[in-house]
């Protein structure tokens, strides 16, 4: 028997955490992660090794798994390779299993693409090492929780349908109230909460956008702003970041943190704010200093900013 029949599936319960089995080979390793899918609510998944896959180990109708059997750390072009071999399917999910561990390029990669990385170990187990990762075992998690109070309440309703027909006519009946147990006037215990329904990934840029688009708008009409070289250039100057913000969260899929870039491209809205406004550039060199300095500091920290998001990779676990 392969692992492919590790995940027990049953009409209530639906499947369960994988059996563990040892991993000694490739093949065994693939089985394994196509077990693990199944759990995570992949139920179709299957495993082919040996087959020509192209850069694809494990299929399902909603994912496709890379899977390696190898000591190095995994790098950025093997989830390049996954990444190219999905093509036009677009609303599969992408997973990458290794044995050993991911290098930084790699982390930074699965983040900006939504690859959710695992690691194996050689006793069947898997973990999470991304943040895409965690949402699919967070899921499953909340599945099979789900699962189990269903089936908590239809043994509680069971037993208390059987007690119904329990007591002849004329027999006094004795009826504590326990868990589980239906008040005469109540309703049946409550159903498990619903799943918390996950924010869409480009909403903070979009909010963010909205409201720096609002002040490019109003800030050159008030009294206190005199728009250089003209009113309408200092408009659309001020448009630019707030309009690439909007674009960049309505098609963005990446849920890598967001707030280094954001705070950032905040600093450079009210740079070029402060550079448009004529009044604050009047007088001699001295008086300069007064704008110039916040000015200057502004676009240093908005520069560090980036160039510290962009040297980490992996989201703050």
């Amino acid at each position: 028997m392969t692992s492919e029949n590790n995940t027990r599936t049953g009409a209530a319960t639906g499947p369960t955490m994988p059996e563990r089995r040892p991993v000694r080979s490739w093949q065994d390793a693939e089985h394994n992660a196509a077990a693990w899918m199944r759990y995570w609510g992949y139920t179709d998944a299957r495993a082919d090794p040996g087959g020509p896959d192209g850069g694809i180990d494990v299929r399902s109708a909603r994912a496709l798994g890379q899977v390696k059997y190898v000591a190095a750390a995994v790098g950025r072009p093997e989830l390049q390779l996954l990444f190219g071999a999905r093509g036009r399917l677009l609303d599969r999910q992408l997973l990458f299993f290794t044995g050993s561990s991911y290098a930084a390029p790699a982390l930074r990669y699965a983040l900006e693409n939504d690859i959710a990385l695992f690691v194996y170990g050689l006793d069947g187990s898997m973990e999470a090492r991304n943040a895409p990762a965690r949402r699919i075992t967070d899921r499953a998690r909340a599945a099979e929780t789900a699962r189990a109070a269903e089936a908590r309440r239809l043994t509680a309703a069971g037993s208390h349908s059987a007690a119904d027909t329990g007591p002849a006519p004329g027999q006094p009946t004795a009826a504590s109230p326990g868990r589980g147990s239906r008040s005469p006037d109540g309703p049946h215990p409550n159903p498990p909460p619903a799943a918390r329904k996950e924010r869409r990934p480009g909403t903070e840029r979009m909010l963010l956008g909205l409201f720096m688009a609002f002040v490019a708008l109003i800030l050159p009409a008030g009294d206190s702003y005199t728009p250089q070289p003209g009113r309408l250039v200092a408009t659309v100057l001020l448009l630019v970041v707030p309009c690439w913000l909007l674009v960049w969260g309505a098609v963005t899929k990446s849920r890598r943190r967001f707030w280094p870039v954001g705070l950032s491209l905040f600093l450079l809205h009210l740079s070029l704010a402060w550079a448009t406004n004529a009044q604050l550039w009047q007088g001699d060199t001295s008086d300069l200093l007064l704008p110039g300095a916040p000015l200057a500091l502004c676009l240093l920290t908005s520069t560090l900013l980036i160039r510290w998001h962009a040297r980490t990779g992996d989201e703050k676990r």
